[in-house]
C-alpha cells in the first residue's frame, strides 16, 4: 500500500510543477459588428518549473455567434520552456445575425494528463438607428384642427430601449395634446406609432422633435428630428380639391362676375357716348 501511495505521489509532482496559464489576451479590434472579422492574439506562459510539450489549446464556439476564418478552434504548440511565453492567434467572424452584447467564448488547454479552463470575451457593438416618418396626417389647411401619426422605426442592428419623444413648441403650430411621449422598447427591424393633436399655424410647417433613448449597452442617445407637414392655405386646398368650397365663396361669385360685367359694360358705354 506504501509503494502505491509513493508511486502516486510520484507522479502528480510533475504535473504540479507543470501549469500553463494564459499570460494575456487581445482583440483586433477590440469591439466589432455583427458580421465583422476579428482577431484573437492569446499568449500562454510556462508558470511552472519544467518545459511542457504539447500542449493543445481549443477555442469552444458551441454556445456563441461566431465561427473561425481560414482556420481551426485548435492550434497544437509544440513546447513551451520553463517560465517562457507564446503567442497564438485564432482568426473568427461574428454571425451577421448576431446580437450586440458581451459574449465569453470558453478556451479547454489540455497538455499531458491536464485540462485547464478559461474564458475570454468578445464585445459585438453596432450602432442604433432609429428612423422618424410621417404615417398620416389629418391637417390640410392652416388653422386646421387634427391629428398627426408619427411612425418610429428601428433599422439598426440593436434594440432601442427607453425611448421619450418630446414636439418641441413652435409659433408655427399650437399643439393640443401632450407634447411628452413615452414609447419604451423598439425591436430591431419593428416600429411603433404615436399620435400628436396640433393646429398648423402658417404653410408647411416643420415639426421639430427630440429623441432620447438607449441601445442595448445602455449608452444613452439624443437627437433632433425634423417632420414637414403638407399644409395649404384655404385657397390652395379649395383650388386642388382638398376641400369643399365654402359657401360664402359660392355665393359671392355670380354676383362678383355680375358686377364686373356691369363695369365694363359702363366703361364700352362712355367711350361710344364720347364718339
Amino acid at each position: 500500500m506504501k509503494k502505491i501511495l509513493l508511486l502516486m505521489l510520484l507522479l502528480l509532482i510533475p504535473l504540479a510543477d507543470a501549469q500553463i496559464a494564459i499570460n494575456s489576451f487581445e482583440a483586433s479590434p477590440s469591439r466589432i459588428s455583427p458580421g465583422e472579422q476579428v482577431q484573437l492574439r492569446i499568449t500562454l506562459e510556462n508558470v511552472g518549473k519544467d518545459d511542457i510539450e504539447n500542449i493543445l489549446v481549443k477555442l469552444d464556439l458551441s454556445q456563441v455567434p461566431f465561427a473561425p476564418l481560414k482556420s481551426s478552434t485548435e492550434k497544437i504548440i509544440d513546447e513551451i520552456n520553463e517560465n517562457d511565453q507564446v503567442t497564438i492567434y485564432f482568426n473568427l467572424i461574428a454571425l451577421p445575425n448576431t446580437e450586440p452584447q458581451i459574449y465569453k467564448i470558453p478556451i479547454k488547454i489540455s497538455y499531458g494528463n491536464i485540462t485547464k479552463d478559461s474564458l475570454i470575451s468578445l464585445e459585438v457593438y453596432a450602432n442604433a438607428k432609429l428612423d422618424l416618418i410621417l404615417e398620416n396626417s389629418e391637417i390640410v389647411k392652416i388653422n386646421d384642427n387634427g391629428k398627426v401619426t408619427l411612425k418610429f422605426i428601428n433599422n439598426g442592428l440593436t434594440q432601442i430601449k427607453f425611448l421619450k419623444v418630446t414636439l418641441e413648441k413652435s409659433p408655427a403650430y399650437e399643439i393640443l395634446s401632450p407634447n411628452e411621449l413615452y414609447i419604451g422598447e423598439v425591436d430591431i427591424d419593428d416600429f411603433e406609432t404615436e399620435e400628436f393633436k396640433l393646429i398648423p399655424k402658417i404653410k408647411n410647417p416643420q415639426l421639430s422633435l427630440n429623441l432620447e433613448y438607449k441601445d442595448t449597452n445602455n449608452n444613452i442617445f439624443t437627437e433632433t428630428k425634423f417632420i414637414t407637414l403638407n399644409v395649404y392655405t384655404e385657397e390652395e386646398a379649395e383650388n386642388l380639391g382638398l376641400v369643399e368650397k365654402s359657401i360664402l365663396n359660392i355665393l359671392l361669385m355670380p354676383i362678383l362676375i355680375i358686377i364686373i360685367g356691369i363695369f365694363i359694360y359702363r366703361k364700352i358705354r362712355k367711350k361710344k357716348n364720347a364718339a
